[in-house]
């Protein structure tokens, strides 16, 4: 039977509503678009996770750097090193992300640095969903306190330090002094003491204090006071390089093969340095100035300077030293007060050969090695450095002193001298990452 045109044009129209074979091409674009969205938001969004915690780091670092260097110098200074810590840990052009520089808040005190860095990381596949950057953040805040210190800065004036050597020793030390104190004269619960050594230590000022009477003249025991050189023999025993107290253990002035009352000029060139002992101070100016008085001259005794250094923070002398707070030193292992010995020398002891003294240099290295012990024991930390020295002997000896490898510094010229003592302040101011 022969269809009418209508008919035609129904079947026609019904047979084109049935087919499916074209309907699926939009939704397959469209599933597309949203696959290539999805891996892409996994993709650009794991490239974002690795930029953050690239951006994490280099924050955290640069405030810990500027943390250390916010009290030295004016703002220029610390920024300057936040930068450049900052830009040491992100490196250049990290997959592809823009960084601006970071943003660095500091608090009036000093105290509390915060530093947020903001990074434009372009997408790959992203893109297909029009997102052309992800941008991430980082905020760290540091919390910079010093903790209540009494340090005792242990360093050769011998002979051997005349010129370049002394002026290093003068700058690396002033580093120290700058980094714990800042711009300020005065820091709370900070105090250092200074014990220029050769081959005996200069405690002039202290006649007082170790019951001696600057200019007696003791004929019989044929022993000279000079006001401005006051040097001591060595006590027998362990008590010639222990804190044992003057009351309990006398100190009797130098009577050695260097005559003070015969020969006082060769006394002083070799055995009583012209820089005396500091005691426990807090004002910056007066540890500066006597840190530039110091004069190269005499033999070498590190073992007599460091029991010394032990003696000028030791509880036990309390009350004992002239001219500072009768509350100093304090306890060992007091709450919130660290105490620490930093003991510098360019040469091996020389007891017998330069300074005529009776112990061998073997005996002195000994004394030296028992009095850095003991210090450990009482909680002190003990820092060591060796100056241009390439005596195996003696750079072994004061690595072994030291508390810990870490806090031994070989320094081989100025420059690595001014890092030691810069680096021996740094690890002395307690930094934390705030919560």
């Amino acid at each position: 039977m022969q269809r009418t045109p209508g008919k035609r044009c129904r079947s026609v129209g019904h047979a084109f509503l049935r087919r499916q074979d074209g309907s699926a091409l939009p939704l397959l674009a469209f599933a597309m678009v949203t696959l290539v969205g999805a891996a892409g938001l996994a993709f650009d969004g794991g490239r974002g996770y690795i930029m953050k915690a690239r951006l994490s780091q280099a924050v955290d670092a640069a405030a810990l750097a500027g943390g250390r260097s916010v009290k030295i110098g004016g703002k220029g200074d610390f920024e300057a090193q936040i930068l450049k810590y900052f830009r040491a840990n992100i490196g250049d052009d990290f997959i592809g992300a823009e960084v601006s520089d970071p943003n660095i808040k500091v608090s009036g005190t000093g105290d509390l640095i915060e530093v947020t860095a903001v990074a434009t990381v372009p997408t790959t596949l992203m893109n297909v969903l029009g997102v052309r950057d992800l941008q991430v953040s980082a905020r760290s805040v540091v919390s910079r306190s010093v903790k209540g210190l009494e340090i005792v800065m242990v360093l050769d004036n011998s002979g051997s330090m005349k010129g370049g050597k002394l002026s290093d020793l003068k700058a690396a030390t002033q580093t120290l002094l700058k980094t714990l104190y800042g711009e300020e004269d005065v820091v709370e619960d900070l105090h250092v003491s200074l014990v220029p050594f050769t081959a005996r230590t200069n405690l002039r000022g202290q006649e007082e204090a170790l019951s001696i009477e600057a200019g007696d003249d003791d004929d019989d025991d044929d022993r000279t006071v000079i006001p401005s050189h006051l040097c001591f023999d060595l006590r027998p025993g362990q008590a010639s390089n222990d804190d044992t107290p003057p009351e309990e253990r006398a100190f009797r002035p130098y009577a050695g093969a260097f005559d003070p009352k015969r020969d006082p000029q060769d006394y002083k060139d070799h055995i009583c340095p012209q820089a005396a002992l500091l005691p426990l101070e807090e004002s910056k100016t007066k540890v500066s100035d006597a840190v530039n008085a110091m004069e190269a001259k005499g033999c070498t005794r590190f073992d007599v300077g460091t029991a010394w250094g032990w003696r000028a923070i030791s509880p036990l002398w309390r009350g004992t030293w002239q001219g500072i707070d009768s509350a100093l030193p304090v306890d060992y292992r007091a709450r919130d007060i660290q105490k620490a010995v930093v003991v510098m020398t360019d040469g091996a002891n020389t007891p017998q050969g330069c300074a005529r003294d009776d112990d061998s240099k073997a005996a002195s290295e000994q004394a030296f090695a028992e009095t850095c012990r003991a210090m450990k024991d009482q909680g002190i930390v003990v820092y060591t450095i060796t100056f241009k020295l390439e005596d195996k002997e003696t750079n072994a000896l004061f690595e072994s002193c030291a508390s810990g490898p870490k806090r031994y510094f070989k320094s081989p010229d100025g420059e690595v001298l001014e890092k030691a003592f810069a680096t021996i302040a740094g690890d002395l101011t307690n930094l934390r990452l705030a919560e």
